[in-house]
């Protein structure tokens, strides 16, 4: 299967917005109050939006 880039390697984006981004999702990684079914929900709708079999 092929699979198309959604952002082309010559995008710049804003460094301030990426570790703004990086450290919301780090903290949401550490999280520990979700039940397990709302957890897997999660992980599948991420994977399926990134494309990836996980």
């Amino acid at each position: 299967m092929i699979r198309n880039r959604r952002v082309g390697p010559d995008a710049a984006g804003d460094r301030n917005l990426r570790r703004a981004l990086g450290e919301w999702q780090a903290s949401v990684v550490r999280l520990d109050g979700v039940d397990a079914v709302t957890t897997e929900l999660v992980r599948l709708r991420c994977a399926h939006h990134h494309d990836c079999g996980t």
